[in-house]
């Protein structure tokens, strides 16, 4: 639940609130998207793709591989594009709209410094300025729906009171906000003091993001924030993938099918056992997380081999708890 807070609820499901999955990269991609959709259909009103980006001047291969629209047919998928300055977001945009999208997500929000020392993500927030001829720019495409995903600022939480004038310039389908600054990256507690200003303040809708670990944490935002617009969850569906599902019963089938699925994409996908194996080990960094035997996940983080990594994961499977984290 989100911290800082002096609210608590103690409810059952009250709304019918939007779903987005949130874009995480090195995890959201293409392969985890479609299992999740397919296996959890339903559940998601919209998944973003991790953003497209330059690099020294050129597209990514692996990046538009990632939003081809062939691979993307079976839920909604919305390309998100990070840009430093606007002729690079002119770019960017011209790319995503040629794959045939017409709604993009303008990343505002990314906290890794490497990003923001460069005035990207998270790192344009202090310069309304660079923020405001970045969205000038989608007026030159009145047939594409934008949207932001931002933080409340670089440094201070109060950095996103000096963009309201820009944001609510531009026509947004609706801006997303991780109530943290860049400089807390992940850690630290969620700003809803913050939050509730700018929710009071804007002129467009809001999706709230950030510490969702269950569906009583959004039933508690419905309930406090009537007028929310969606909320977009990230590392909760990463350590849950069932997390909206409603269904905990049955879930666990739901996620070994989920992680089978994925090795099967990854295998065809990488090019031999090591890539496969780091990749899959890699997953377990949030999947599931305080589920299961602690010494099954080491055994899984350990495996030096494909053929110990799947013994090591039906060992998981066997011991795989829905309240907490067994020792065994």
């Amino acid at each position: 639940m989100p911290q800082n807070s002096t609210w608590q609820w103690d409810l059952a499901s009250i709304s019918e609130m939007k779903i987005f999955s949130a874009p995480i990269q090195g995890y959201t991609d293409c392969a985890w998207r479609n299992a999740h959709s397919r296996i959890f259909a339903g559940d998601i009103v919209r998944y973003y793709a991790p953003f497209l980006r330059l690099e020294k001047g050129a597209f990514r291969n692996k990046d538009l591989r990632d939003i081809a629209p062939e691979s993307n047919r079976d839920y909604h998928l919305v390309p998100q594009v990070i840009a430093c300055e606007h002729n690079n977001f002119s770019l960017l945009v011209d790319k995503v709209v040629s794959l045939g999208y017409r709604e993009i997500d303008i990343n505002m929000g990314c906290p890794f410094p490497p990003i923001v020392k460069r005035h990207c993500g998270a790192g344009i927030l202090p310069f309304p300025d660079e923020v405001r001829s970045m969205l000038g720019v989608t007026e030159e495409y009145p047939d594409v729906s934008f949207s932001v995903k931002m933080r409340l600022g670089a440094d201070s939480p109060d950095e996103w009171r000096a963009l309201m004038p820009a944001l609510s310039a531009t026509k947004l389908s609706h801006v997303t906000l991780h109530p943290r600054t860049a400089k807390q990256q992940y850690t630290g507690d969620i700003d809803m003091s913050q939050f509730s200003e700018f929710i009071a303040e804007a002129t467009f809708p809001v999706v709230y993001n950030g510490e969702i670990h269950s569906m009583t944490d959004i039933d508690t935002l419905s309930a406090r924030y009537p007028a929310l617009h969606a909320v977009m969850v990230g590392r909760g569906l990463l350590y849950d993938p069932a997390l909206v599902s409603g269904d905990p019963v049955n879930a666990l089938p739901r996620i070994i099918k989920l992680h089978d699925r994925l090795f099967d994409s990854y295998k065809a996908a990488l090019s031999g056992d090591a890539h496969l194996l780091a990749k899959m080990k890699s997953l377990w960094e949030y999947f599931l997380a305080g589920k299961g035997s602690r010494r099954c996940r080491k055994k899984i983080k350990k495996s030096t081999t494909i053929d110990k990594y799947l013994a090591a994961v039906n060992d998981f499977w066997d011991s795989y708890n829905d309240s907490d984290t067994t020792g065994e």
